[in-house]
């Protein structure tokens, strides 16, 4: 089933604490005390961050990393792809380095069509949600079901 690394998790959480404190130096220690994470667990995902280039990392004496960026720009979906690296929800949709499928019965599928769908819903409503919207707390629109919003308007 679907599901987020633990390391992938503090890794957002990072990102967030970064965001919120845009353009300041941070420490690991500070993220990691501020959520009461293991501080090795928070170091490792910081530098797979910054060798993505996701965020920046300083040098020297109060040094530590800070987001620069846009937030607005940088989709939830990015930032799996950096620290989960690629993924699909199904093998089918899966290539190996030279653009060939991985799955071995892809063509035959009864299920691939669907699969194919569900893939690009889940990837597309991760696109959707914005490191800004991540630092907020709240939930893009598009991403949120509509019909059960409707369903909560009539409720009252």
């Amino acid at each position: 089933m679907l599901k987020i690394s633990r390391l992938t998790d503090y890794g957002l959480l990072a990102t967030v604490y970064l965001a919120r404190h845009h353009g300041r130096v941070v420490s690991a220690r500070e993220i990691a005390a501020f959520y009461h994470l293991p501080l090795p667990m928070i170091t490792k995902v910081l530098k797979t961050l910054g060798a993505a280039g996701t965020i920046h990392s300083h040098r020297g004496v109060g040094g530590g990393y800070s987001f620069d960026g846009d937030a607005e720009r940088v989709t939830l979906g990015d930032l799996l792809e950096v620290l989960e690296g690629p993924w699909d929800l199904v093998e089918c949709e899966t290539t190996d380095d030279n653009g060939h499928a991985v799955c071995g019965i892809r063509a035959a599928c009864p299920s691939r069509r669907f699969m194919f769908g569900i893939n690009r819903a889940i990837k597309g409503a991760f696109e959707q949600v914005t490191l800004a919207d991540l630092a907020r707390g709240v939930m893009p629109l598009p991403v949120v079901d509509k019909v059960a919003l409707k369903r909560v308007g009539n409720s009252r």
